[in-house]
């Protein structure tokens, strides 16, 4: 069959046209090119910045995933810019259908890197796992997730092309089935942090010091002794603030990033094509500001300046030595135990 008679696609349209028009393509609309630039531009600036702040502090893993996330945020609305102006562009359609997927995973990958070292910070004698285990489970599971949406990005970018339903269907169920992988990672792993937070509550609270698992402080060599393996009893009062302003931030992130996989889950499972994914500024509200919220936070409240152990060990060695009554009493009750 002549491509003249062809239904509009990918393959074979090349513009929009009389016989292409904009309603056909996946989106149905023209994006809109403030918007996408806005956001383009904001990353760049956090892009920039998280490499100064990555430098410095030596927290390559954090500002690794961090940055990439970034980057891979500014790809997308840059290819959303070249849809806006053509909807059937080809190239620019796949790519911001990829790097606006996996990019949110690897921030909260940024955000997993960080439990491990505030478990340390604060004493892993109260933790559910070694601390060493946290970017096994807390990571890898990440990475799960950015292989499965991966794959399924590809397919779906390919079955875009072709038309080939069934195959966009493959396509739509592993992007579904990755970002609700992810959604339930984060859950898991938040749950985590909330049983070590209950638990080391209760452990000051009732004056014992701790309350071991199999994964105890003693048992593990990221933190064994009573002075060791709880930094911020080492740290002074003004760094512990500043730690649990840095624990705020990632909490936001970590929210932002559990809103935009509840709202793609539906987003995608409806369908290509279909009338939420075609709305362009409940997309910007509940992704794309909310990656962004995440991103800007992690940036802003840095480790290099509210949390500097995560990139430098010897940090607390710097620090101002126990000075409160309350810390005393914690610090003797460690000692005891």
């Amino acid at each position: 069959m002549d491509t003249e008679y062809e239904p509009p696609s990918y393959s074979t349209c090349d513009g929009v046209s009389p016989r292409c028009p904009v309603e056909f393509t996946v989106y149905g609309d023209y994006f809109t090119t403030g918007a996408c630039a806005f956001f383009v531009a904001i990353y760049a600036v956090l892009l920039i910045a998280q490499s100064y702040l990555g430098y410095r502090s030596k927290a390559w893993s954090y500002i690794s995933y961090l940055a990439i996330g970034t980057a891979f945020e500014l790809m997308g609305y840059a290819a959303r810019i070249a849809l806006s102006y053509n909807p059937w562009n080809y190239p620019g359609f796949v790519v911001q259908l990829l790097m606006l997927i996996l990019a949110p995973t690897l921030v909260a990958a940024a955000i997993s890197i960080t439990c491990k070292h505030l478990v340390v910070w604060y004493g892993p004698r109260w933790s559910f796992l070694r601390p060493s285990l946290y970017p096994w489970v807390f990571v890898g599971t990440d990475f799960m997730s950015i292989l499965i949406q991966a794959v399924g990005g590809a397919v779906s970018a390919v079955a875009s092309d072709s038309e080939d339903m069934a195959i966009l269907d493959v396509g739509s169920g592993l992007l579904v089935a990755g970002v609700a992988f992810q959604l339930a990672n984060m859950v898991f792993c938040g749950g985590l942090m909330v049983l070590y937070l209950l638990r080391r509550r209760r452990g000051l609270k009732n004056g014992n010091g701790a309350e071991r698992l199999g994964s105890s402080a003693a048992d593990d060599s990221e933190g064994s002794g009573a002075e060791s393996w709880a930094p911020y009893r080492k740290a002074s009062p003004e760094m512990n603030r500043k730690v649990e302003m840095f624990i705020y931030a990632v909490s936001v992130a970590y929210l932002a990033i559990i809103v935009r996989c509840i709202y793609r889950i539906p987003e995608m499972s409806n369908g290509w094509g279909s009338e939420l994914m075609q709305n362009e500024t409940t997309f910007l509200v509940l992704d794309g500001a909310m990656v962004l919220v995440a991103a800007l936070v992690l940036t802003v409240v840095h480790p290099l300046f509210f949390f500097p152990y995560l990139g430098n060990k010897d940090i607390v060695g710097k620090q101002d030595t126990i000075s409160t009554p309350a810390e005393q009493h914690e610090m003797n009750v460690v000692q005891q135990s």
